[in-house]
């Protein structure tokens, strides 16, 4: 697999752990609109990988996610239809983890599972 991908801001960090199975995405801190550009093509490099490896699966891990505004937010939105733009085969599920003790979370990724309810499982 290739080299892990991450940001690194004063408030935001965000990991991607490829050679963990299934790969891990870590975000910590808070997602706002300074970060959204790198946040979005960190997602697209990391769509492509999983496709390129075959993933059946990434796990998206915010429970340290303090904050994520909307703008952020639509980026895993615009994930999700990129994967549903994928032939069947191709297809992989977002595995999130979460922090039920942060109420965004609770609220957004039940909308999110919603959504998406063969790509998307939230535990926590």
């Amino acid at each position: 697999m290739s080299t892990d991908l991450a940001i690194r801001d004063l408030d935001f960090e965000a990991k991607v752990e490829l050679h963990e199975a299934p790969p891990r995405l870590v975000l910590i801190g808070n997602a706002d609109g300074t970060i959204v550009a790198h946040f979005a093509g960190l997602i697209l490099d990391l769509h492509h990988q999983l496709v390129a490896d075959t993933a059946r699966a990434v796990t998206v891990d915010i429970r340290a996610l303090e904050f994520m505004n909307a703008s952020c937010f639509n980026v895993f939105v615009n994930w999700i239809g990129v994967i549903t733009e994928l032939p069947a085969e191709q297809r992989y599920r977002l595995e999130f983890q979460s922090n039920p003790a942060i109420p965004w979370q609770r609220r957004s990724l039940k909308t999110l599972a919603c959504f998406a309810t063969d790509l998307v499982k939230v535990d926590g």
